[in-house]
């Protein structure tokens, strides 16, 4: 049995604040120990379940965060960017099943701690009308490949947002969120059994879950966060603007529909606010 681990720092037990997720934040470091040390325990929970292989994805910003030297020795570690699966880069290899391991919930989820969905500047995302954040899209792009997630670990939102798309699932709550940029934590150690004890859980029942992915040909919709976005995004081809905020692509495979939310948020990246 392998698995995937795809890992972020937002829904790490103990991140509250951009203090914690920013590079530059002054406890950065401290959010990549907490961050690997949630890895570990899941990484440590597979073992047990039976897993004879684990790669893990570093796919908190560009891809640096995770502290290689403390990461378990049994697992190998994908890192650094660009990649084309992005946070899922290497799903495509091979696995029983997935872990996304300190997940976040979409924007506008209330009580949901740094929520986002991969660039600040981009709100709401629908798949043939079905809202996802980075958790819907990794769930599919897993589901591209064979792959169930069998197990989320975040925020409370987080593991509604989980249970809602993924029956089944095994999620493991390490905060509850009181507002966007606070949260009433668990402490780290009881954080990491409990994610211990849930990757042991989530493959103790893996024969009962199937791989999700939207139906396709996938038409996906973005929405925007300021028109300065929206007028950056609509010069993509494949691209149409359908509103003041709002850009839909033409229908088409699971794969390609992704490859263009992609390019939206790496265009983002390198175009300044306005």
């Amino acid at each position: 049995m392998k698995i995937f681990i795809s890992c972020d720092i937002e829904g790490v037990g103990c991140v509250v604040r951009p203090e914690h997720s920013t590079v530059s934040g002054r406890d950065y470091g401290l959010a990549r120990r907490l961050m690997t040390a949630e890895v570990n325990a899941a990484i440590e929970g597979a073992f047990e379940a039976g897993a004879e292989g684990v790669l893990v994805a570093d796919a908190h910003n560009v891809g640096l965060n995770l502290l290689p030297e403390e990461l378990d020795e049994r697992a190998e570690l994908v890192m650094g960017s660009p990649r084309p699966l992005a946070m899922m880069e290497g799903v495509d290899q091979g696995f029983d099943a997935a872990f996304l391991v300190g997940a976040h919930a979409k924007p506008g989820t209330a009580n949901g701690v740094i929520a986002h969905n991969f660039h600040g500047r981009l709100g709401d995302c629908r798949l043939n009308g079905l809202s996802v954040g980075e958790l819907g899209l990794n769930a599919a792009l897993a589901g591209l490949f064979g792959v169930p997630v069998a197990l989320v670990t975040g925020d409370a939102a987080t593991a509604e947002e989980a249970e809602n798309l993924l029956p089944g699932v095994e999620t493991v709550v390490v905060k509850k969120g009181l507002g966007a940029y606070a949260a009433r934590c668990l402490h780290p150690a009881v954080g990491r059994a409990r994610i211990r004890e849930g990757a042991r859980a989530a493959l103790a029942r893996l024969g009962g879950l199937r791989p999700w992915l939207p139906e396709q040909p996938t038409v996906l919709e973005l929405d925007t966060t300021t028109a300065s976005s929206a007028d950056q995004l609509e010069r993509i081809p494949g691209f149409t603007r359908t509103g003041p905020l709002t850009l839909k692509s033409e229908p088409a495979p699971f794969r390609r529909v992704f490859a263009l939310f992609h390019l939206a948020t790496d265009l983002l990246d390198k175009v300044p606010y306005i």
